[in-house]
């Protein structure tokens, strides 16, 4: 039987976690609420932990800025109580086995890189759409960390700088799939703000309210996936986050692709359109990610 291992990956909403082969295959899966403070989130932990004996291994997705060497964790958004927190030090005190953490964002394009959408992809990327915009860059086949740990972060890139609301310049606050899924639901009068199914439905029927909407929506990806291309010229770009699994998604933001770059000669000329598609990885991307992470780590 293969050595399994134990993968965590903690959400702003759920903490999932799960027992993992070596060739990433899940064995068992878990969940619990994530927890709202800093006592109740090591309480957390240490009940996944008891609940998993007889592992190989540790490994964590978690949000936040992490440095890849250490697994030392800047938590960010509704984690931001936990602070600064030596995670992969902590774990590795508490089980005595090798640990690995990385981004979340990082860890959904690891999973792509191992079993997914970009093997054998030397240049790519993955754009995950969700309440910000996550990425993970991959370059000569190996992802992109950068000197500061801080590769990938395309929510924080600018692009409404004359917005007088400074909260409104960045992309992870113009293209935020739960908004663009709440402006459709106010619109169109749906009863659950936060029902995307709902807010599909009336896209794919074309509603002309919720139509103007994401159409502006898949314009703001596009435009993002033109800013990659123009520093980094990749040949994939992947689709993830909830929404991906919507076809017509995929087809809006490759219909705004060339629209945009239709609409100017020098797009034209010097932005080469990448594959665009889904992430081949839905809710089990950052638990395969972060063991991938993981395998690397330890044997290189």
């Amino acid at each position: 039987m293969q050595r399994q291992y134990l993968s965590i990956d903690i959400g702003g909403t759920t903490i999932k976690s799960a027992r993992i082969d070596h060739s990433g295959n899940i064995m068992t899966k878990g969940k619990l609420m994530t927890p709202r403070s800093k006592d109740a989130f090591i309480q957390a932990l240490q009940t996944i932990i008891r609940e998993n004996p007889i592992i190989a291994a540790v490994c964590v997705s978690v949000p936040g800025i992490v440095d890849p060497q250490t697994g030392n964790v800047q938590f960010t958004g509704v984690l931001s109580y936990m602070g600064e927190f030596h995670l992969a030090e902590y774990l590795e005190k508490t089980t005595k086995l090798p640990v690995y953490v990385g981004n979340d964002a990082n860890c959904a394009t690891l999973a792509e890189l191992w079993l997914g959408n970009l093997v054998g992809v030397d240049d790519g990327a993955v754009i995950t759409l969700g309440t910000s915009v996550g990425g993970g860059i991959v370059i000569n086949g190996k992802l992109l960390h950068g000197p500061h740990s801080r590769a990938g972060e395309l929510s924080a890139i600018v692009t409404n700088r004359d917005d007088p609301d400074v909260e409104q310049r960045t992309v992870g606050a113009t293209t935020s799939a739960v908004k663009m899924v709440e402006m459709i639901a106010r619109v169109c009068k749906l009863p659950d703000p936060t029902d995307g199914r709902q807010a599909f439905q009336k896209i794919s029927a074309h509603d002309p309210l919720a139509w103007e909407i994401f159409e502006e929506y898949c314009r703001r990806v596009a435009y993002l996936i033109i800013d990659l291309q123009a520093v980094l010229d990749l040949e994939v770009v992947l689709i993830g986050g909830g929404i991906s699994v919507q076809p017509i998604l995929i087809k809006e933001i490759k219909t705004q692709f060339v629209k945009v770059q239709k609409s100017d000669r020098r797009l034209m000329a010097d932005i080469a359109m990448p594959v665009i598609k889904a992430a081949n990885f839905g809710n089990e991307a950052n638990l395969l990610g972060a063991l991938y992470g993981l395998l690397l780590k330890i044997e290189n």
